[in-house]
């Protein structure tokens, strides 16, 4: 480009506008990647289990509150305020029918959750005195389960407490190790209820989300009636004396009517 006078306009103050546009550019593209790329909204069933989550927390919160009006109701049987629960997100996604039918229950419930953390909060409420007279254990849905670590189970809750094992329905192959390993135990220790999932939903998976293995909210009904019947089950077996009494299964809770 020339000027009056044949002068020319040098080439590094004709590119300055073009670098100044180049960048603006970049900045509205930046920004309106930002607005256009949104990200997935949860399934339905991350959202019942992210809801799971909270109701587990709020068993653990108002565990005072819950105990007083467990005790004022004068439940029969075992009331929810002596049974501890531990589990995954199995456990997590049926959270708040559990506590709506086991009112008191204490529930600590997390996707993702295998053993060895099962054990440590097992272990963490022992040693601080908040383990209640009965707890349940539905581990097993992410990784397997060793006859060694529920070994080690059985001694942390101590001779006086009852155990329920809740077994697994996982499309993995590591499931059927679970169940072989928790019926292995439970015919070794009598003392011990097996709430069999498995037994329980294998022939009802239009109660499960398509992953075949968390269970949609009717579903949750089956999954809470199968630990409540397990923990009043435990009033059968003894607390010290593993050969007193037969092996306890419970199985095959009924649907309900929708």
């Amino acid at each position: 480009m020339s000027l009056a006078g044949g002068a020319s306009v040098p080439a590094t103050r004709r590119a300055v506008p073009l670098l100044r546009l180049a960048a603006v550019l970049a900045v509205v593209c930046t920004a309106g990647c930002g607005v256009f790329a949104a990200p997935s909204a949860p399934s339905g069933m991350e959202k019942q289990i992210t809801q799971g989550e909270k109701a587990s927390a709020a068993t653990r919160a108002h565990a005072a509150r819950q105990a007083a009006q467990a005790k004022a109701s004068q439940q029969r049987g075992v009331p929810g305020t002596d049974v501890t629960a531990i589990g995954d997100s199995v456990m997590s996604g049926s959270a708040m029918t559990m506590a709506s039918m086991i009112p008191g229950i204490y529930i600590d419930a997390k996707p993702d959750r295998q053993m060895p953390a099962g054990l440590a909060i097992v272990r963490h409420l022992a040693q601080t005195g908040q383990l209640r007279p009965v707890v349940v254990m539905g581990l097993g849905t992410n990784y397997i389960v060793t006859t060694a670590q529920l070994n080690t189970l059985v001694k942390l809750i101590g001779p006086h407490r009852k155990l329920v094992l809740i077994n697994t329905y996982v499309q993995d192959g590591w499931s059927k190790q679970v169940n072989a390993t928790d019926a292995a135990f439970v015919r070794a220790h009598p003392n011990v209820v097996l709430a069999d999932w498995y037994d329980t939903i294998k022939d009802r998976l239009y109660l499960l989300w398509p992953d075949h293995t968390h269970p949609m909210m009717p579903g949750t009904y089956v999954y809470a009636r199968l630990v409540k019947q397990a923990i009043q089950d435990t009033l059968q077996v003894p607390s010290s004396n593993p050969h007193a009494q037969p092996v306890v299964a419970v199985r095959g809770v009924a649907a309900p009517h929708s």
